[in-house]
């Protein structure tokens, strides 16, 4: 059983995300962007954001979120074949489903631009923020939520008919050795296909066969083996108190994770485990390499947005990464400068914000070129444009922050010192023991 938890942990490894539309109030990512190299000057904010717990929010607040969810699904721009909201869906296809070359550079044909290397975090928080100034469009008061998997009374407040709906029905799986569990299309509360939450087939396919999934919403939430929860907090810990990025990311994002003892392992119970836990997703240890099905939309990860629960999950990585910077990890020392695919070094523009640079190729996906949203030409963001989060016009409700001594004398100055030593050394040695798995 311990080696299904393992396996389930690192089960997600091709997840795909979008970003936005060209509309006058999320165009841009709340900076200026001119075609001078590295010149990025923020405009002033008059507010920012606050994203809360989820398990904070007042029963008006969650219904606010709904309706401007909701709204965003059902607006359909001048001149688009797609909702805002599928657009968002599209967006996160592309850059995970679509070759991509870019022009005068020697890194081309880079397929996964979301997912799997440096650009995971700031792509996904780029993302997420255009979601929240749209939602912003339909109501200027709503903001992410975030969901903190650690906490036990999370999934009680999220999946309720009262705000983004229950388990999926009419579905049973038999699990060996587990017994029987329930699942299937979602079938109550706002985003089940009856009360209007239809997803569009062309933009929901299993990215294996490219068959369709259907229209409605799909959730095997807890069914094993992706059933434990709360997430412990110990693992998230380990986790944060990783001081090389390159070992950060891939434990947040859920390759890797942090034994008891300090070792590099593989799996972890964080970003990819939670879209098994909601998705569901079914294992075959008789396939040689191990087999992975998803069962539901969360683990179908291409089009994982169309649960509205991906965008509380994402806006707690966000978070986690947030927490993880303010703890010592700020600014572009703590980002590859080189040495990734193209779209994740530092000063590489991200895909679709790239003025062009990246051009999907024709594949067998070709249907879906003619969906992407035009995105202005001007519209550039590098990783290093989203590295102070505060910028983008949000802030979190609160972060876990470590003890450290207030740099005023000379003590405190060499304490300072020494961490900072100790956290190089600490790197070198994660760095060692991650190549060596």
């Amino acid at each position: 059983m311990k080696l299904l938890q393992i396996l389930v942990k690192s089960l997600i490894s091709s997840v795909i995300i979008v970003d936005v539309i060209t509309l006058p109030a999320f165009a841009h990512n709340g900076m200026d962007h001119e075609h001078h190299e590295h010149q990025h000057t923020a405009k002033p904010q008059t507010r920012l954001a606050v994203r809360k717990d989820v398990t904070d929010l007042s029963s008006a607040e969650k219904k606010d979120l709904v309706h401007a969810i909701k709204t965003l699904k059902t607006t359909i721009p001048a001149g688009s074949q797609l909702s805002i909201y599928d657009q968002f869906i599209a967006i996160h296809l592309g850059a995970t489903r679509l070759i991509h070359n870019h022009h005068g550079h020697s890194h081309s044909s880079v397929k996964e631009l979301a997912h799997e290397n440096a650009a995971f975090l700031p792509w996904h928080r780029q993302y997420i923020r255009r979601f929240e100034q749209a939602l912003q469009t339909v109501n200027p008061k709503v903001s992410l939520p975030y969901w903190d998997s650690t906490n036990p009374k999370a999934l009680d407040v999220i999946f309720k008919d009262d705000f983004l709906s229950p388990n999926g029905r009419g579905v049973t799986i038999n699990i060996p050795g587990r017994g029987s569990f329930t699942g299937g299309p979602v079938q109550s509360g706002p985003f089940s296909s009856a009360n209007g939450w239809v997803l569009k087939p062309e933009l929901n396919f299993d990215p294996v066969t490219e068959q369709s999934l259907g229209t409605s919403l799909v959730r095997f939430l807890q069914a094993p083996p992706a059933n434990d929860y709360p997430l412990p907090q110990r693992d998230i810990d380990r986790v944060q108190a990783l001081d090389d990025y390159s070992l950060y990311r891939a434990a947040l994002e859920g390759f890797i994770s942090v034994d008891e003892q300090g070792n590099i392992t593989r799996g972890g119970f964080t970003h990819n485990y939670i879209h098994g836990l909601v998705g569901g997703v079914q294992i075959d240890l008789t396939t040689n390499p191990v087999s992975f099905k998803g069962l539901g939309t969360m683990s179908n990860i291409p089009s994982s947005p169309y649960d509205p629960v991906f965008w509380l999950h994402h806006a707690n990585v966000d978070r986690l990464w947030a927490e993880w910077q303010a703890n010592g990890h700020e600014g572009i020392d703590f980002y590859p400068a080189d040495g990734q695919p193209y779209g994740h070094n530092l000063d590489d523009l991200m895909w679709p914000w790239d003025g062009g640079m990246s051009t999907p190729e024709a594949t067998a996906l070709a249907d879906l070129l003619s969906l992407l949203p035009d995105v202005d030409a001007q519209d550039l963001v590098r990783p290093r444009d989203v590295l102070d989060y505060t910028k983008l016009g949000y802030i979190y409700d609160r972060h876990q922050m470590k003890e450290v001594p207030e740099p005023t004398s000379t003590f405190a100055l060499c304490s300072l010192t020494a961490l900072a030593a100790i956290s190089l050394r600490k790197r070198k040695q994660q760095q060692i023991k991650y190549r060596q798995l």
